[in-house]
Order: C-alpha cells, then sequence, then structure tokens
C-alpha cells in the first residue's frame, strides 16, 4: 500500500517529526566532539630553538656523517646563529600558520597554513599549501609540552633503525 506524502493530516503530532529533531541534535553533538582536539598548552606562537637527532641503536659512522651534514643540520645551524627563524602558531581553533624567515627579510620564504589536530599524543596536520608536499607538522608525536616548552619527534629512514629527528620550540611571548 502506497501512502502519499500529502496524506499526513497537519495538526497531529508525529513521532518521526521528533526522532528527525533527535537525529540532528546527536549529529550536531557528534560534530562537536569530532572537532579538532586542541591541547590548551599548545596553544600559541612557538619559535624552532634547537633540531637534535636520537639514535636508540648504535649507529654505523657513516650513518652519523649524514646526520651531521643533513639539511636538519643546516637549519639548525642557522637557527643557532640567528641568520633563519622558523615559528609555528597554533590556535585553539585547529588551525596553523608555520613561517621560515631569513634574517632581515619581511616576507618569510617558506609559508605553510592548515589545520591540525592531537590524537593520542600526535599531532597530524592538514597543510593548504599549493606545492602538493607532506605538511611540515604532520605525524608528529608530542615528546614534551609545558607551558614554554614544546618537543616533537618522528622517525626519519627506515622504521627498524631507530633514528628521531627532534625538534625543540620555545614559546614567543607577546607579538
Amino acid at each position: 500500500m502506497l501512502i502519499g506524502f500529502y496524506s499526513v493530516k497537519i495538526g497531529k503530532r508525529q513521532p518521526h517529526g521528533t526522532r528527525f529533531l533527535l537525529f540532528l541534535v546527536l549529529l550536531l553533538l557528534l560534530t562537536k566532539a569530532a572537532k579538532a582536539q586542541v591541547p590548551a598548552a599548545l596553544v600559541g606562537r612557538w619559535a624552532l630553538k634547537q633540531i637534535t637527532f636520537e639514535a636508540r641503536r648504535p649507529l654505523p659512522d657513516s650513518l652519523q656523517a649524514k646526520l651531521f651534514y643533513s639539511p636538519a643540520g643546516e637549519t639548525n645551524a642557522a637557527v643557532k646563529e640567528g641568520s633563519l627563524t622558523v615559528e609555528v602558531e597554533f590556535r585553539a581553533d585547529g588551525t596553523y600558520d608555520y613561517e621560515m624567515a631569513r634574517q632581515n627579510q619581511k616576507e618569510p620564504f617558506y609559508a605553510e597554513h592548515g589545520r591540525f589536530e592531537v590524537k593520542n599524543g600526535r599531532l597530524f596536520s592538514y597543510g593548504t599549501t599549493d606545492d602538493h608536499s607532506e605538511p611540515t607538522l604532520d605525524k608528529q608525536t608530542i615528546v614534551r609540552l609545558t607551558r614554554n616548552v614544546l618537543q616533537v619527534e618522528f622517525p626519519i629512514w627506515r622504521p627498524e633503525q631507530q633514528v628521531f629527528q627532534q625538534i625543540r620550540y620555545v614559546r614567543v611571548s607577546g607579538r
């Protein structure tokens, strides 16, 4: 038996309308719960302070030399001497800005914007830059997060080599 859509009597309370309203409320609550998980301590502007490597098993000299003369090593030296600044700003709404700038230049030479979230101590980012590369902050484990220090790490090379790059940021006070 087919019942036409217009055969519903107006004025009579229908349980389907109530179910639909409950469904909408539940959907709204789930959407709010699914929003980016942002630890309050992470919100703010951070400046790169140091890049280090940690090998959790012995490495041959050839691999140690690769670490020392890597682009990360060059970046670390430039940050220490003050000719390069790397900053990231995390916002409570789950968005971020990541910028690299050379000394005495007003505009950054690299900028990345996107969304992020933290799940089980791991930082996941979804960049919106046009260069189609993997976002800079994606899949990093938060090792330490205090009021003034953020330290993240991620594995490099093959996982069985147990070598991690660790990046230490310090909070930038008022800007």
